[in-house]
């Protein structure tokens, strides 16, 4: 049987579907959370492993295989997100992906390969084969030490939703990415110290302009150093204090066609906790101080509030409520500014309503202002899903979001509205 983490995977893969979220290049955050201080007294709904329903595996020697296909349906009442001369459509989209997981004692080795491939009835130059590796290795060495290490590949196409696609191009912006990472973490008695370095290359294709001409791209072709220490006080089973703080500097070596030197160092610290308390909730709250500086002297140094809280809340053993705020400042791709401010708000709600039978729903609202123009977008999303899981093997899903995105400001952005349905059935073995 898989570990519990590759079920989650599973279920955050169909949550993501089922929010719409944007394929975007990753930020800086790489290694995956070190799960030695861990709360297990509740079990979130989709975290939860029915009998008769777990994902098997296929023994491999000492791993374990676990293959899955996903087929989902798709239709959109925007697919270029225009704020006028909306155009809908319909694509097929297929997810094969494979993860070989060890099952070795005191050492893990995670092996995974993702792949989405699009195909639009109508605009075929929507069409996307985008790819994911990734490898994750875990090391313990005698005592508390441990060794984490990381390795990802993505190659993509930048959603037009994302708030860099200023310019309507004949295809979408093609991207890859490439990720290390490295991380140590040791316990002394109620202290756990933990520390992290990772780099992460970022490489865009130019791309073909509807009006002619070429749109220049290498501008944002960079690299993103990042450094990340951590300290947790453990009080009891369901209660850590922690300090963290992280630092991440981001490089491009061309100027944008504006003429603006991209790159910041950001520096980030937070305070806080985490818990599981007996009122039924879970999760881990951060609040600190964060300050930008940037290579171009045109753009004034950002200071201001950090926050990067989740809670979860159990108010049944059917029903799971995740609530999420994150205040952040991230590398924009646009050519006149070097980052934005981000504001992210959101909850998600999931009911067991059958045991076979899994509804949710989830609304997010974000807020992005950027540095040195006068631009604030603010996206609002909402969606709902239900899916049924028809044995081990299969389960059928539907779901249904809309994004209302409103820009303003003298470098204001295109405001749309988009509105998306899914039908789509999944293959597990």
């Amino acid at each position: 049987m898989p570990a519990a983490g590759s079920q989650r995977r599973g279920a955050a893969r169909w949550t993501m579907l089922a929010a719409g979220l944007a394929a975007t290049p990753a930020a800086a955050q790489n290694l995956p959370p070190d799960e030695s201080i861990r709360f297990s007294r509740y079990t979130a709904v989709r975290e939860r492993q029915i009998p008769g329903y777990e994902q098997a595996g296929i023994p491999v020697g000492g791993f374990t295989l676990t293959p899955s296909l996903d087929a989902n349906v798709n239709a959109t009442d925007n697919v270029f997100a225009l704020e006028d001369d909306r155009v809908s459509d319909a694509f097929l989209r297929l997810q094969p992906s494979a993860r070989l997981s060890s099952n070795w004692a005191g050492r893990s080795l995670d092996i995974s390969a993702d792949a989405a491939i699009d195909r639009y009835a109508r605009q075929s130059t929507e069409n996307v084969n985008a790819l994911n590796l990734s490898a994750n290795a875990v090391q313990q060495f005698a005592g508390t030490l441990k060794l984490r290490l990381l390795g990802r590949f993505r190659a993509n196409r930048e959603s037009r939703e994302s708030q860099n696609a200023f310019a309507l191009t004949v295809r979408p912006v093609a991207f890859r990415e490439t990720t290390g990472a490295v991380g140590l973490s040791r316990r002394f008695g109620p202290i756990q110290l933990a520390g992290e370095a990772g780099y992460q290359r970022l490489n865009f294709d130019n791309a073909q302009l509807r009006s002619g001409g070429i749109l220049d791209q290498n501008y944002r072709d960079g690299g993103i150093t990042s450094f990340r220490g951590r300290a947790d006080l453990v009080q009891s089973t369901a209660l850590a204090y922690f300090v963290q703080a992280t630092n991440t500097d981001s490089s491009y070596s061309q100027l944008s066609s504006a003429g603006v030197r991209r790159g910041a160092n950001t520096t980030e610290v937070l305070a806080g906790a985490r818990f599981e308390l007996p009122i039924l909730a879970r999760g881990e709250i951060g609040v600190g101080y964060i300050t930008s500086g940037y290579r171009d002297q045109q753009f004034r140094r950002f200071s201001g509030l950090a926050v990067n809280s989740r809670v979860t809340f159990f108010p049944t053993q059917l029903t799971t409520v995740t609530v999420n705020a994150l205040r952040s400042v991230n590398d924009a791709g646009t050519p006149n500014s070097s980052t934005y401010v981000s504001l992210i708000g959101g909850v998600q709600v999931d009911h067991e309503l059958l045991r076979s039978v899994i509804i949710g729903a989830n609304l997010q609202y974000q807020r992005d202002s950027f540095n040195g123009v006068d631009r604030q977008d603010r996206r609002f999303s909402v969606g709902a899903s239900a899916e049924y899981r028809l044995n081990r093997l299969l389960s059928v899903r539907a779901s249904f979001d809309r994004l209302d995105l409103t820009s303003n400001g003298a470098a204001r952005y295109k405001s749309f509205t988009r509105n998306r349905a899914l039908v789509g059935l999944g293959v597990r073995i």
